[in-house]
């Protein structure tokens, strides 16, 4: 009878080195199943939403309004996500068009250029495009980089051919593109916050004393309920549902956005986010996203977003300031493009930041966000960039009689 030969590897492992090639191999098979599982599973989707990135649930939203006839595409970061009423802005235009609020926390203007690009594969041009125009979303590299590349993560899932276009993009943040490749590679990496042993054990410590304190009644072991806390549940327990199909996520209901003392902000504390953090600022991103609009002849108006006066007269006392109108104004010279400035189109008696307008010295409150997209829409539609958008030949027929 014929013997089979074992077969024979091109070189001999040590007896001891056995069990930890094992255990290599067996992690790295572990680590890729989880990372196909978690990618086609509802829990990416879940977790990207724990991590801020609201792009997977938004495009779901876009995917389910007529992406391909949107009228008005509104990029930022959550300023516009907070601030942005795409129900209310089309309303106060007193025209039929479909307008959609694409802000995302921590967005960048490589990000916005990489979703637009995304965007125009997918469904075609916007007809016209509002991009937030911020000091804090100027600086070359990216804090807190890995909800950046979340987003491009999320766009390459949906659009794996504009990969290479997105890694090779010279303007893309180092610490952003390791994030992305190595996130590629692991769902372990991309989640490590959500898997690591403080978190971890931080969890089910906070359930195992909260069912603890259910159990006995005993109200003071329970999590405090700041006044904050109420004020912002109580305003927007009644907000009209439809407001929020096109892309708004109030402040409030932004989970990612809560802090243990609620949802207040103070001056200091945005001053040291938004200002000190910051030593320069760099246009190459909002110049290289300005030219590539111009190329597709894609409309653009930038919108400078509403602060606090307490918060403003900071920053305009910074040295940031300086550096950022200075770079502005080089800009806007070289690409002619409309500014929209609405830093001080609040009312300062409505300025509160508890109970009136604004959450923080950064966002406004579901009432600001009213407030702020009537505005806003009044401001476009007197624009001769935006009036071939916003209004029909035949009502801009009538116009241009009525003005004779």
């Amino acid at each position: 009878m014929k013997q089979t030969k074992a077969i024979q590897l091109p070189f001999r492992i040590h007896p001891a080195l056995r069990p930890i090639l094992v255990g290599i191999l067996s992690f790295a098979l572990f680590n890729l199943l989880f990372t196909v599982g978690v990618t086609l599973s509802p829990l990416n989707q879940k977790f990207n939403f724990s991590y801020g990135n609201f792009l997977p649930t938004k495009l779901q939203m876009l995917k389910s309004h007529q992406p391909n006839q949107l009228d008005v595409l509104f990029m930022g970061t959550s300023q516009t996500n907070n601030g942005f009423i795409t129900s209310v802005f089309e309303k106060a235009t007193g025209q039929p068009i479909h307008s959609f609020n694409l802000g995302l926390p921590n967005n960048r203007y490589d990000i916005m250029l990489a979703y637009l690009q995304f965007h125009q594969q997918q469904f075609g041009k916007p007809k016209l495009l509002l991009l937030e125009l911020s000091p804090s979303i100027q600086e070359k590299d990216a804090y807190l980089y890995y909800l950046p590349a979340l987003y491009y993560r999320t766009l390459i899932e949906q659009a794996p051919n504009l990969a290479g276009t997105y890694l090779n993009n010279p303007l893309l943040a180092e610490n952003v593109k390791q994030e992305l490749l190595l996130s590629s590679v692991s769902s372990l990496h991309q989640y490590r916050f959500t898997f690591s042993p403080v978190n971890v054990i931080s969890k089910v410590s906070g359930k195992l004393k909260s069912l603890t304190a259910g159990r006995q009644g005993d109200s003071a072991n329970a999590e405090p309920v700041y006044a904050e806390d109420s004020a912002a549940v109580s305003s927007t327990e009644n907000l009209d549902p439809a407001m929020t199909e096109n892309g708004w996520y109030p402040k409030e209901q932004s989970p990612h956005m809560r802090t243990p003392k609620g949802i207040r902000l103070s001056v200091a504390e945005a001053k040291k986010y938004y200002i000190d953090q910051q030593p320069t600022v760099s246009f190459d991103k909002l110049r290289a996203l300005l030219v590539y609009c111009r190329e597709q002849k894609i409309p653009v108006v930038l919108v400078s977003w509403p602060n606090h006066p307490a918060f403003l007269k900071t920053f305009e006392q910074s040295r940031l300031n300086t550096l950022y109108q200075q770079g502005l104004q080089q800009l806007l010279a070289e690409e002619k493009t409309p500014v929209i400035n609405l830093n001080r189109e609040i009312p300062p008696e409505q300025t509160e930041t508890i109970g009136g307008l604004f959450a923080d010295p950064r966002h406004l409150t579901p009432q600001g966000a009213q407030v702020f997209s009537q505005i806003l829409a009044r401001k476009i539609s007197a624009l001769p960039q935006a009036q071939s958008v916003l209004y029909s030949s035949q009502t801009l027929s009538q116009n241009s009689s009525q003005n004779r």
